[in-house]
């Protein structure tokens, strides 16, 4: 059962009608464009407490989140979520701060391009691009890659994509509430649908289709879910019960599981879409375990 914590936050969630964004499949690309905004930066608490670093790569903004006054043992490169229309919040760097004080490892957090004016294409070459860069850096015995929602997708996107490039393979995966098929067309999440405090079916399909571009929304650059499994490092994902997406993350382990690819789920009872970055009492106990995921991530 969901803590109370968690079922307080899913009922203001509910009242506040953060879903009904993605009711209609009319979304309106000029209107999201227009009002989504700046993307969030670390705040000034966060930067008194760590070592904050900037940079622009290709035109997009490429922060790097350490411990400051040690060493970074392990580099995560994260991939925010936010549907790949909307940019990185605040909720993200809280979760973000507490995970580098908790594992003292080097998050590196791009801006990458979000639809509707970029697709999934500009988007994955321009992470794979920096993925190089880091695997050279740093090696890839102590890098990992992690993301919430659509991060999450593009983070399995890019370890396949790696993959098939012939670079090193890495630590490890860290997939949170992955959106791993943008077509939303598995049968079951109709069900799910009422539970979900987040999201909804006809508008998360419009975002995909835009993210998808002249691809087909089942390209494995795009979804993920439809692309090789062989060859990737070990993976723990989180969901749960009460999130559409976590059809999607069942088939995954599923496959994983026939397919003998390495990947540990924890699926949590009547929790929210990217609970594991929330301050709750479970999505504390996620970052314990992705914290030692970091640290021993075949164990």
């Amino acid at each position: 059962m969901a803590s109370l914590a968690a079922r307080m936050l899913a009922r203001v969630l509910w009242l506040s009608g953060r879903r009904r964004f993605f009711a209609s499949a009319e979304l309106d690309p000029e209107r999201i464009v227009a009002e989504r905004g700046g993307a969030a930066r670390p705040t000034r608490a966060i930067r008194r407490r760590l070592d904050v670093t900037w940079a622009m790569r290709e035109g997009c903004e490429v922060y790097i989140v350490a411990p400051r006054g040690r060493p970074s043992e392990a580099t995560v490169l994260y991939l925010h979520g936010g549907a790949y229309i909307h940019p990185i919040s605040v909720h993200h760097w809280r979760f973000i701060a507490r995970m580098v004080e908790r594992t003292g490892a080097r998050f590196v957090v791009p801006f990458y391009p979000l639809a509707p004016g970029y697709d999934g294409e500009a988007a994955g070459c321009f992470v794979l691009g920096l993925y190089r860069e880091l695997l050279e850096r740093h090696g890839p015995s102590a890098m990992f890659v992690m993301g919430d929602s659509a991060g999450g997708g593009l983070a399995l996107s890019l370890a396949m994509q790696a993959t098939a490039a012939g670079l090193p393979r890495g630590a490890g995966l860290v997939l949170l509430s992955p959106w791993l098929d943008v077509t939303a067309s598995d049968p079951g999440q109709a069900r799910i649908e009422r539970d979900d405090v987040m999201l909804m079916r006809p508008g998360i399909r419009t975002a995909g289709l835009w993210y998808a571009g002249a691809l087909p929304p089942t390209d494995p650059r795009i979804s993920p879910l439809f692309g090789r499994l062989a060859g990737l490092p070990p993976i723990l994902m989180f969901c749960g019960t009460h999130d559409i997406l976590v059809t999607d993350a069942r088939r995954l382990t599923e496959r994983a599981r026939r397919e003998g690819v390495p990947l540990v789920y924890e699926e949590a009872p009547g929790l929210m879409h990217v609970y594991a970055i929330l301050p709750l009492p479970e999505g504390r106990a996620a970052q314990v375990r992705i914290a030692r995921f970091l640290q021993e991530p075949a164990a």
